[in-house]
């Protein structure tokens, strides 16, 4: 379809039929929360077309689909005797091949998950819970499931859910494999290894067989849907998009993409198939700009090239997956490749310029950042970034490389990294391992905690010395018991609920004929931390208030804790006017090392002792600063009990006195290379208003780039008013374009909790002070 025939006009009849919901029966009536709408005026058809389609998705409710179970259900039952990869591929084969399809929503791809727009799609094999971020995030969403559940499902699926609310996501498939070779060749790959009768792997690569079939068919559906919907179309533009569709499911994904359309079509269908197997959060799109430069005319129509990008993301962000919840679709662009060359090019552009315009929060935009990247692109980020898009999110190559390249990765795979979650990091088709935290989870704060509350005599504790002692015993002890656990949870997912489709699509799973969770390329034990900043600032009080100036002894510091500072506000006051991490202060800082040094002894035993791969640890946030905060009582550093912990590697809020140079200064402490190989989150607000003109921008750009040629590894920035976000708050129809980075997800600032907005405008007001 060429700009021409995007240009047609477009009839009133046709727009109503362009957003139309499509047969939705199995839909539920109950609506949560629908979304304030974004009007925009001008452009071209298409343009104004896609800005349609993304303002009906934002104002449609979200609602519940039972179709996905339903079709699960029947397979599982029908299929119940079977080894456990072939009732999967079989159960998802069914859905594939039964599922209704929706060509109209968004008419310029093929391809969704449910009924209709923000039904929710269930994945009963884990169970019918709703995810807590999700509604913590999306409060008004908490009941969507309440009385929608029949009886005779949740009867069938009582004692048969593995548990949780779907698969462990947070993983990058081999897309390129995808769009250059097709899946056909992998279904031929498989039948090709040695038979190995009765074999496991035999079976396995059955499965594999039936999971790849099933999708080149829901293609071949998705084909003759949409060419009965051009013959029904009046209006050109639909007919052409529809013809289009129809000829591109003909060749993708089965069979090698022929041009840029075709990609991004194989792209959708595989992503979205991912899904409807059962997989969760955090399914990464990788690097599409390089898996698809080669197809991009070195010239062409930039507004034309962001129209059909806009639309792309549109329609990733239909995925009804848990419905408007953020499920933190990855995309990752520009960067180094092995050979030391840029690959940003015109697509990398383009899709930077597609988030501006569409401006859905998912997917989330990060750009992989080196100091020889295309001036024009960090020109563009950072006009986005001042403009309060809150995208893209910055990585520096350098340090996220040589931390994989630490462990064992080949540099020609560690190149290729790409973020597959909030900010966890992956390898596409070839690890998934920082992000899914079967590894455990390092909270030092709470750590912390466990030692004074638990120690019988505090004041025996003769020093932070002799403190940190006692919180590396602790920390061993933890470690270990959660490697192990997280090593038969692996095991146990791959046999009891194994993904062929998946796993058909990571290298070197066809061959060894395993589940992804067993037989990727790398294995790299990984776990999650949060903590750390607050455990900085209650060392360093410590070290102030008990040994230093000896305002309290630790027993006083510890029962004024267990009551919440209850009758101790002056000791909470001298706490909380000790010295800060995030300030460029030593006296707060140099616990950071230390920290992490202990960190890496416990863990390198824990490799030893358990005879894995060299470990990895992610900073991970996105909402879980609240989770953790409401198991952790008060804490030494002046916290309140149950309250959030700080939601970033960057300062507490409210303690940053230092500017963005003194958090900047603080974080470049951590040795992000050797420290933070699975990657870290930094959340950095700026003010708003002091970065118009191109002086300044040019002045963020060196501060960017000076922090990353000391090692920085990360950088979420926000430019936040807090005004337009108090406004926003009062206001949301006002504001339908607002975006915003929490720590580990974008969101529309009028989407979100009460809790996250007023977090967000404490954040802007400090900033701008």
């Amino acid at each position: 379809m060429d700009r021409e025939e995007f240009a047609k006009p477009v009839n009133n009849q046709e727009r109503q039929t362009m957003l139309s919901e499509g047969p939705g029966h199995h839909c539920s009536a109950t609506a949560i929360g629908p979304a304030q709408a974004i009007q925009v005026e001008g452009g071209s058809p298409f343009r104004r077309r896609v800005l349609g389609i993304r303002d009906r998705l934002l104002a449609t409710a979200d609602t519940v689909c039972l179709e996905r179970a339903r079709l699960v259900t029947e397979a599982y039952r029908r299929h119940a005797g079977d080894a456990s990869p072939l009732l999967r591929a079989r159960a998802f084969a069914h859905v594939l091949n039964h599922m209704t399809l929706d060509v109209d929503t968004n008419p310029f791809f093929a391809g969704n998950t449910s009924t209709a727009l923000r039904a929710w799609m269930l994945v009963p094999e884990f169970g019918f819970q709703l995810p807590p971020q999700i509604i913590h995030e999306n409060p008004q969403v908490a009941g969507v499931l309440e009385g929608q559940i029949p009886p005779d499902l949740a009867e069938f699926w009582e004692g048969r859910s593995f548990g949780g609310n779907a698969g462990i996501g947070h993983l990058a498939v081999d897309l390129d494999r995808v769009v250059h070779v097709g899946l056909a060749a992998m279904v031929s790959e498989a039948e090709a290894q040695p038979a190995e009768p009765g074999a496991e792997s035999d079976i396995y690569r059955q499965a594999m067989v039936i999971a790849l079939r099933a999708v080149i068919d829901w293609a071949a559906r998705y084909a003759v849907a949409a060419e009965s919907a051009a013959a029904r179309a009046a209006d050109p533009l639909t007919r052409s998009a529809h013809t289009r569709v129809a000829e591109a499911c003909r060749q993708v994904p089965a069979y090698p993409a022929r041009t840029l359309f075709e990609g991004l079509q194989a792209i959708v269908l595989v992503h979205l198939a991912l899904h409807l197997e059962g997989q969760g959060l955090s399914v990464s799109i990788g690097s599409p700009d390089r898996v698809l430069e080669r197809f991009v005319a070195p010239a062409p129509d930039q507004d034309a090239l962001t129209d059909l990008l806009a639309a792309f993301l549109l329609k990733i962000n239909a995925n009804s997956l848990f419905g408007r919840g953020s499920k933190t679709q990855a995309i990752t662009v520009g960067g180094l490749d092995h050979d030391g060359v840029d690959r940003c090019n015109v697509l990398t552009r383009a899709f930077l310029d597609a988030a501006d315009l569409v401006r859905v929060g998912d997917p989330h935009l990060f750009l992989r950042w080196h100091a020889r990247m295309d001036p024009a692109v960090k020109q563009r980020a950072v006009e986005m970034l001042v403009s309060g898009a809150s995208m893209p999110m910055l990585i520096h190559d350098v340090p996220t490389v040589q931390g994989f390249v630490d462990v064992g990765v080949a540099a020609v795979d560690a190149w290729d990294y790409c973020v597959i979650g909030c900010n966890e990091l992956g390898i596409p088709g070839r690890s998934a391992e920082s992000a899914t935290a079967t590894s455990g989870m390092i909270q030092y704060l709470g750590l912390l905690n466990e030692v004074l509350f638990t120690h019988p005599d505090p004041d025996a504790i003769g020093s932070v010395a002799e403190l940190l002692d006692l919180l590396e015993a602790r920390m061993a002890a933890s470690a270990l018991h959660m490697r192990e656990q997280g090593q038969a949870y692996r095991r146990r997912l791959a046999e009891a609920m194994p993904f062929p489709f998946t796993s058909a699509l990571m290298r070197g799973c066809i061959v060894r004929g395993r589940d992804f969770m067993v037989g990727m390329d790398y294995h790299l034990p990984s776990a999650y931390e949060r903590g750390l900043t607050n455990a900085i600032n209650a060392l360093a009080a410590i070290q102030q208030v008990v040994f230093d100036d000896r305002t309290a002894t630790l027993s006083e510091l510890v029962a004024a804790l267990r009551s919440d500072f209850e009758g101790a506000e002056r000791l909470r006051a001298a706490l909380r006017a000790a010295p800060k991490w995030g300030n460029d202060d030593p006296r707060a800082d140099g616990y950071a090392p230390l920290l992490l040094a202990m960190r890496e002894r416990v863990l390198d035993q824990v490799d030893a002792r358990v005879g894995s791969a060299p470990h990895t640890v992610c900073h991970v946030v996105r909402s879980l600063h609240y989770f953790d905060g409401k198991q952790i009582a008060a804490s030494p550093d002046g916290r309140c009990a149950w309250t959030p912990v700080a939601p970033s590697v960057g300062a507490a809020a409210g303690t940053a006195s230092a500017g963005p140079t003194g958090i900047l200064n603080s974080v470049l402490k951590l040795d992000v290379a050797r420290t933070y190989r699975g990657g870290t989150n930094l959340n950095l607000t700026l003010p708003a208003g002091a970065w118009s003109g191109p002086e300044m921008r040019a002045r963020l750009i060196s501060m960017i780039e000076a922090f990353f040629a000391q090692g920085g590894q990360e950088l979420q920035l926000a430019v936040l008013d807090p005004d337009v976000l108090r406004d926003a708050q009062h206001n949301p129809e006002r504001h339908g374009d607002l975006l915003v980075r929490i720590a580990g997800f974008n969101a529309r600032f009028v989407d979100l909790a009460p809790v996250e907005q007023d977090e967000l405008i404490h954040r802007a007001e400090a900033a701008n002070r």
